[in-house]
């Protein structure tokens, strides 16, 4: 057990008191269908920031009852993971601050380990930049700013905005979007305040208005908040976002389109988020809106809002919390008595921003959400017990250096294999898949540091074979792919001379394989 993980085991009696006794007291038996987010982001926080911080924050959510992580790959106009789009378009393949890294690949691995589910979250949305009058994102291509009524470029709450309305624009962030959904194994997508979004202030563009103009012969109103003004625009970005919806869905109908908006209708008039249209069309699969209230009868009141607004399957709804912003942190009180509210009326769930909320105070919200809410485990109520991230088979522990050949049999301890120089060695490892069919990815977990010369190793997977230059890696490391049963038996083997190492062993399904 790693040392952070130990902490967690133990809870203080006066914090325990807090919890409420329908906690306590659910059925050990039942079987629970809740929501239970976290978002990841790159402000305020280092998880990013490496392999083994994402592996411990990975182990920490999924040991406090998380069952979805949200992690950021899209803000101030740079991307989070490594995009041909990006540097096609404007010269920049990836944040500098990740860069000779891929974060987002390395989070799915670890939280697939762990049986979490991954859902990207496009942070930025249609926005090019905070206080950075556009950046460089719109230094390159100045024709997709957005205008308010004076011709100058949208700003609010310090955000500038490209013009959302705009079919260049939004095919770029379609393209983006698809980019991910298309690369990675991840099990979903999530749009938020700004996706799609655009402040009312704005849409007096040439081409908004040209568009206003060939459908109602004028132009549009100088109220920017005019009722029909507003709701024409809003209109033009729920029709974007169902045709993205259907985009991610055409790739995999098992992708959830996620959304977590402004309140509404709070959102219509302010940045023109229909997002009572967008659960009346199906165009989102779960949705969170932000009801972040820094008092818990705020928090009620506008919960009791959105509930009577909306017509929700409430299997899709889960609302946003606030646990930490600034120097903000929501109070431990607080924290069980909204997830207490939620569940009093109905609500299956709810996504707190952000991670570094549930680690303030020596973890004390995790602490509460173990003990308490989260005590029993819960499938994600919009997977209608399916199981799409079953947990994975994983092989840990230590083996002795040596030549000749090792096997490791199905559920016995192993771990790291040593080869000096020109020793040679094959090592074998008996997998099982989980009890679901399908398409099975066999990974080694490598440290950080080079192998020396050591030359190509080869694996083989079933059927399947390919080699490793173990000089070159670290972490995760895909090694082998095959079909498989539910419950059948694959062997690994891995064939070298050294100076070479065997470490863990990991077996991941594979949905993205799966598609049609």
């Amino acid at each position: 057990m790693r040392p952070f993980l130990r902490t967690l085991i133990f809870l203080s009696i006066s914090a325990f008191s807090l919890i409420p006794s329908a906690f306590c007291n659910a059925g050990e038996n039942s079987t629970l269908h809740e929501l239970r987010g976290v978002w990841i982001t790159n402000v305020d926080s280092d998880v990013l920031d490496s392999r083994e911080k994402i592996a411990e924050a990975m182990d920490f959510l999924a040991m406090t009852g998380i069952n979805v992580v949200y992690p950021v790959v899209w803000n101030d106009a740079k991307t989070l993971y490594p995009s041909d789009l990006m540097e096609e378009e404007f010269g920049l393949r990836i944040s500098s601050r990740f860069e000779g890294r891929d974060p987002l690949a390395e989070l799915i691995v670890e939280a697939h380990r762990v049986g979490l589910e991954v859902v990207p979250w496009f942070e930025y949305g249609f926005a090019a930049s905070y206080n950075k009058d556009g950046g460089e994102l719109l230094k390159q291509r100045p024709e997709w700013k957005g205008l308010d009524q004076e011709g100058n470029l949208a700003k609010k709450n310090n955000f500038e905005w490209m013009n959302a309305f705009d079919p260049e624009v939004q095919d770029f962030l379609t393209s983006m979007v698809l980019e991910v959904v298309e690369n990675y194994d991840i099990d979903g997508i999530q749009g938020d305040d700004r996706m799609p979004a655009m402040p009312s202030l704005g849409g007096y563009d040439h081409k908004t208005v040209a568009m206003y103009r060939e459908e109602f012969g004028q132009d549009p109103p100088a109220d920017y908040k005019d009722p029909e003004w507003l709701q024409w625009r809003a209109d033009i970005l729920s029709d974007w976002f169902e045709e993205l919806s259907d985009a991610v869905h055409a790739v995999d109908p098992n992708l959830t389109v996620s959304s977590s908006p402004s309140v509404y209708d709070w959102s219509l008039r302010e940045y023109l988020q229909d997002s009572k249209t967008w659960v009346e069309r199906g165009i989102v699969d779960s949705i969170h809106p932000q009801n972040y209230r820094y008092e818990l009868d705020a928090y009620k009141s506008t919960l009791d809002s959105l509930l009577a607004q909306h017509d929700f399957d409430k299997t899709t709804f889960a609302p946003g919390l606030l646990t930490n912003v600034g120097s903000y942190r929501m109070t431990p009180e607080y924290m069980l008595e909204a997830i207490a509210y939620n569940r009093e009326k109905g609500v299956p769930g709810e996504v707190h921003f952000f991670y570094e909320g549930l680690r303030r105070n020596s973890n004390e919200l995790a602490h509460l959400l173990r003990r308490g809410p989260y005590a029993l485990p819960a499938e994600i109520p919009y997977r209608a017990g399916m199981k799409w991230r079953p947990v994975p088979y994983q092989v840990q522990a230590v083996a002795e250096r040596g030549t000749g050949t090792w096997t490791k049999p199905s559920g016995a301890a192993l771990d790291k294999l040593q080869l000096a120089k020109g020793e040679e060695g094959t090592m074998t490892w008996t997998l099982t898949a989980p009890a679901v069919d399908g398409v099975y990815n066999a990974y080694m977990l490598y440290p950080g540091e080079a192998q020396g010369d050591t030359a190509a190793v080869t694996y083989k997977l079933g059927s399947d074979a390919m080699q490793v230059d173990q000089s070159t890696v670290e972490g995760w490391t895909k090694v082998g792919q095959t079909r498989l049963a539910a419950g059948e038996e694959v062997q690994l083997t891995m064939e070298a001379t050294g100076p070479a190492v065997a470490g863990p062993v990991l077996l991941l399904i594979d949905r993205k394989a799966m598609r049609r």
